[in-house]
């Protein structure tokens, strides 16, 4: 009967002693996805960063912080500095987060506190660089424009004799004559995309509100 009971005994510890390993393993893995995640998740920010230094650097080329910036000022640094349309929707997706930032607006901002990715919602302005970037966008995209209407006139002026255009060697993705259009369509798109994610927000605060004032009715009772 001792033997039966110390067999059972030991049967269990060896079951429980599995298990235990099991749920070790488990919360090892998880901790490494975890880390594989946040150091991903780092790395993203690093690049953004990195890249948002850059298009700063580009805007300040052309928009240059000591310089009024005029439209005839503003063409020409487009048409001497020769900048793709990937890097100018950049500049407009740039310039789109720098004006909700410094109006105060609020914004979703990631950071890396101890290791680990945080998200915060923040709400603070700056009325400096408000005053530096406000308005640019629209700038640009009239600028982009003068730079398309001078395109199609030069290749109007290029067509050969059998009235086709004649295509010259091209510096810029500007060549379509459609660079403003881009532009364009994209700064409608952040600002369509803010103003949804606005209202959700609202919507979601309403809501809440909303089940708060009822839960309290609920407990008061008539």
């Amino acid at each position: 009967m001792d033997g039966t009971m110390l067999s059972m005994a030991s049967s269990g510890s060896g079951k429980l002693s599995k298990i235990e390993a099991l749920l070790a393993k488990a919360k090892e893995l998880r901790a490494e996805a975890e880390k594989d995640e946040n150091e991903l998740q780092s790395s993203v920010l690093e690049k953004k960063t990195s890249t948002d230094v850059d298009t700063d650097l580009t805007i300040d080329e052309l928009f240059p912080p000591l310089k009024k910036s005029t439209l005839e000022a503003v063409v020409e640094r487009l048409t001497k500095k020769k900048p793709s349309k990937d890097l100018l929707l950049r500049v407009v997706e740039r310039l789109h987060c720098r004006v909700v930032a410094a109006k105060g607006l609020d914004r979703v901002e990631a950071s890396v506190q101890q290791s680990q990715i945080k998200f915060e919602t923040i709400a603070d302005g700056n009325e400096e660089d408000l005053a530096r970037v406000e308005g640019l966008i629209d700038l640009l995209i009239d600028a982009a424009n003068i730079v398309d209407e001078d395109f199609l006139r030069n290749q109007l002026e290029l067509r050969g004799e059998n009235g086709k255009v004649v295509m010259h060697r091209v510096d810029l993705d500007q060549s379509s004559g459609e660079l403003s259009k881009v532009l364009r369509e994209k700064a409608n798109f952040l600002k369509r995309e803010y103003d949804e994610q606005f209202k959700n927000r609202r919507d979601q605060y309403y809501e809440a509100a909303r089940k708060k004032g009822s839960t309290r009715s609920d407990q008061i009772g008539p």
